[in-house]
C-alpha cells in the first residue's frame, strides 16, 4: 500500500498496476494530523512494515510507525550532504532500522562523514528493468514525433529540471558546438523548478530551433532510443541515475560527469565518457568526439549494455531489498504474521526521472 502526497504521479501509476494509494497530505516533518492520519492508516489496513523515501515522509510516518510498533526502513536516493545535527542522525539512525542506499558512494558519506553505522547502512545499487524498459525496435519515434530530421545528430537528457542536473552547462555546450555540428539537435525531457530559467536561456541565446523541450513524458525508452548521444551533466547529489541504466541498457552512447554515485555505473572511456562537472570546455569537446568517432562510442555503448544487464538488474535490486524486508520483520515479527510470501512486484508506468 501507498500513503503518498495528494497529487503526486505515483497515484495514478498504482491505481492503475492494482496497488492500493491513499493520498496523505503532509505539511511539514512534524505535522500531527499527518502523523495521527498515518497511525490510522497502519490500525486500519494492517500494516507490518513502513519504507520512507525522504524527508518529510521520514519523520511523519516513521513516527506512526515506531507509535505502532512497526519496523521503519529508510531510503537515501541522493548524494547530497547530510546536515550533522541530531535531528538527523536521530531520523537515520533511531527511526529507521535500516538505512537503504541507492550507491556505495552514499553509504560511504553518511558513514566517513556522518559517523552513522555502517551496520544498519544497506547499499542496493537502482535496478534495471528490462521487461518494461526496452520499446519497440523503431529508433526514429522521437524524430518523428517531434518532426527531427532522419540524419541530424541528436541529443537528450532526460531528467528533472532541477539546478543541479546542469541543464544550462549542456545548453552553453550546444551553443558553441552550433558552428562544427550544424545538424545538431537536442532534446530535454522532464520538467520541474528550472523549467522557465531553461526556456528563458533556449529564448535568449537563440537555440529554439536547435532544443526542443517536452516535457514530463511516458515514452522515456522511444526517446532514449531515438538518440544518438545520452548526456547528463549534473554536477551534485546524484545517486545512480535511472535514466543512465536505462539509456545504457538501450546500448545509447553516453557522457555524464564524476559526481555522486555516476562512476560507480560509468567506466570512464570503457562503456561511456565522464568529464568533470560545471565543465563546458569539456563537456562540448566529449560531444564532438562522439559526433567523429561514431564506432568507437558504439563500441563503448555495447560494453554498457552488457554491464548493465549484468550487473544492475531490477530482479537484483528487489531481492536484496526484500532480504532487509526479511530481516526486519523477522526481529520485529507478530506471532501471526507469516513473511516467507514476501515479493516484490514490477510495477507497469512508474518512471524515475
Amino acid at each position: 500500500m501507498i500513503a503518498c502526497q495528494p497529487g503526486s504521479r505515483i497515484i495514478l501509476a498504482a491505481e492503475e498496476s492494482g496497488i492500493p494509494v491513499i493520498p496523505l497530505k503532509m505539511r511539514t516533518p512534524l505535522d500531527p494530523l499527518a502523523i495521527w492520519q498515518c497511525l490510522q492508516i497502519i490500525k486500519r489496513n494492517s500494516i507490518n512494515l513502513v519504507h520512507t523515501h525522504s524527508s518529510v515522509d521520514s519523520w511523519c510516518c516513521s513516527i506512526a510507525a515506531k507509535l505502532s510498533g512497526l519496523p521503519v526502513i529508510r531510503s537515501r536516493h541522493i548524494s547530497a550532504p547530510i546536515h550533522p545535527n541530531y535531528f538527523s542522525f536521530f531520523l537515520y539512525m533511531k527511526l529507521a532500522d535500516r538505512v537503504i542506499t541507492s550507491g556505495k558512494m552514499i553509504k560511504e558519506k553518511m558513514v566517513k562523514v556522518n559517523g552513522y553505522d555502517s551496520q544498519k547502512i544497506v547499499s542496493i545499487p537502482t535496478g534495471i528493468n528490462e521487461k518494461t524498459c526496452f520499446p519497440e525496435p523503431s529508433k526514429q519515434w522521437a524524430r518523428e514525433e517531434f518532426n527531427i530530421e532522419k540524419n541530424d545528430f541528436l541529443l537528450g537528457i532526460v531528467a528533472m529540471l532541477r539546478r543541479w542536473k546542469g541543464h544550462l552547462y549542456l545548453l552553453e555546450a550546444i551553443k558553441t558546438l552550433q558552428k562544427k555540428i550544424p545538424n545538431i539537435r537536442l532534446i530535454i525531457t522532464g520538467d520541474g523548478p528550472q523549467e522557465k530559467n531553461i526556456r528563458d536561456y533556449i529564448t535568449y541565446n537563440g537555440l529554439t530551433q536547435t532544443v526542443i523541450m517536452t516535457g514530463y513524458r511516458n515514452e522515456v525508452p522511444q526517446i532514449l532510443n531515438s538518440l544518438d548521444l545520452f548526456v547528463l551533466p549534473s554536477y551534485a547529489n546524484e545517486g545512480i541515475p535511472q535514466a543512465i541504466l536505462q539509456a545504457m541498457a538501450l546500448g545509447i552512447p553516453i557522457i555524464s560527469t564524476f559526481a555522486g554515485g555516476i562512476e560507480e555505473v560509468i567506466q570512464n572511456g570503457q562503456t561511456g565518457t565522464l568529464v568533470p562537472p560545471r565543465n563546458v570546455q569539456a563537456l562540448s569537446e566529449a560531444i564532438d568526439r562522439v559526433y567523429r568517432n561514431r564506432e568507437e562510442s558504439l563500441k563503448m555503448a555495447h560494453s554498457a549494455r552488457e554491464s548493465i544487464l549484468n550487473h544492475f538488474s531490477f530482479r537484483g535490486m528487489a531481492d536484496n531489498t526484500e532480504n532487509v524486508y526479511r530481516e526486519a520483520l523477522e526481529r520485529n515479527r507478530p506471532e501471526n504474521v507469516d513473511i516467507s510470501p514476501i515479493r516484490i512486484k514490477t510495477v507497469k508506468g512508474f518512471r524515475n526521472l
